[in-house]
């Protein structure tokens, strides 16, 4: 980039290093992932180069762990040899590299595309601080296997793919999510047999939860309207995309309703009931985004599951001017009680958490799908 020749060289070094070889947790994954995906640790004995996704994790991976040699093998010849030069040059200690990770907590792969003779994967980086710097990586095959190289660091074309966004100027919502307390043994059961069985996997694919998001406010305590957000844009967890409200003949990835006012509520079904006997309306000022997620997909992305404790889901996106908003809610783990009875045969094991009852799944097609399974279970 131009600006690292305005720049000491110790400085340009340390710049090179973050945009060449940023610090993510590894993640193994299929060439045509769906974005965003969350990285995670690889061992070394794990580490594959036939994607350039799985490049990154043996290269990030290496990086957590600390493993110089590991890193370099990951690197194109060239890049290695520039890396190498610089810090000779700086006298820099090559392990600074590792000093990259402090503070990071999440990362995030949300983009791959084709650049050159290039694959482009970029990266989200999530620090303790609540900071976000999103960074483009690029790969090349060399050898058989896929590399990462530096040798596009220059390109202006690929600035746009880089920026840094403080916590300060990251607004916050009030969040809220229907159930709060999701049951593990529904998540463990549905995992087992969502592969072998048709129905499973239809109820696991459609069911949701609801989340509302409202009072959107930035640093200096200015409002926004929800009617700016990006619905294409919203993420719980960073990981997963709303699914469609449908209506009629079409589809809504969100819907924007004045609690107070009630307007629009005859187009929900069964919310008129559900909002007269709930008093949430109040901490609201103004208008509400009611947004669906998946549920068994919000589930997946929570590392661990333990009954009794409760957890930060994240609903996450940018407004219309492009400056990112985020809240969160709390939801508790729960498990069946001991003398819970399930059977396959029975569909209605499924439902045990009455997910069908709630207003936000009353959809025709939806309900009259699950009739027609529990009907032909029963016969």
């Amino acid at each position: 980039m131009k600006m690292i020749g305005m720049i000491s060289i110790k400085c340009s070094i340390i710049l090179v290093l973050y945009l060449s070889i940023f610090l993510v947790k590894g993640i193994s994954c299929a060439e045509e992932a769906n974005y965003p995906i969350k990285v995670e640790i690889i061992d070394k004995n794990q580490a594959i180069y036939d994607t350039p996704e799985n490049t990154l994790a043996a290269l990030c991976s290496a990086l957590i762990k600390e493993d110089l040699n590991w890193t370099d093998e990951t690197l194109t010849e060239e890049s290695l040899k520039e890396q190498k030069r610089l810090f000779e040059k700086a006298g820099i200690d090559p392990r600074k590299i590792f000093e990259l990770e402090k503070g990071v907590t999440d990362t995030y792969i949300i983009d791959r595309m084709e650049y050159k003779d290039a694959v482009v994967l970029v990266i989200e980086d999530h620090d303790k601080e609540g900071s976000i710097t999103k960074i483009p990586l690029t790969f090349v095959r060399e050898g058989g296997k896929w590399k990462q190289t530096n040798k596009f660091a220059s390109d202006e074309n690929l600035l746009e793919y880089l920026n840094y966004i403080k916590p300060e100027e990251i607004i916050s919502s009030a969040t809220m999510i229907r159930p709060n307390r999701w049951n593990l043994n529904w998540y463990n059961r549905i995992k087992e047999h969502i592969e072998e069985k048709e129905w499973i996997k239809g109820f696991a694919e459609r069911v949701c939860i609801l989340c509302m998001i409202g009072n959107l406010k930035d640093n200096e305590g200015n409002s926004h309207s929800v009617e700016e957000i990006v619905p294409e844009k919203l993420l719980l967890n960073y990981l997963v995309h709303p699914q469609p409200w449908w209506f009629g003949q079409g589809g809504k990835i969100a819907l924007i309703v004045d609690l107070r006012e009630g307007r629009d509520l005859s187009k929900i079904r069964g919310f008129k009931d559900w909002h007269n006997k709930n008093k949430f309306s109040k901490k609201y000022k103004g208008p509400v985004m009611l947004v669906r997620f998946n549920k068994f997909k919000a589930m997946e992305t929570l590392s661990e599951m333990i009954p009794g404790e409760e957890y930060d889901i994240m609903v996450s996106g940018e407004l219309k001017d492009g400056k990112r908003f985020k809240g969160s809610a709390k939801i508790t783990i729960k498990g069946w009680k001991a003398e819970h009875r399930w059977d396959l045969k029975d569909p209605d094991w499924l439902n045990s958490d009455k997910d069908m009852d709630k207003w936000w799944n009353k959809e025709k097609d939806f309900e009259s799908w699950w009739e027609k399974i529990r009907k032909n279970h029963k016969r």
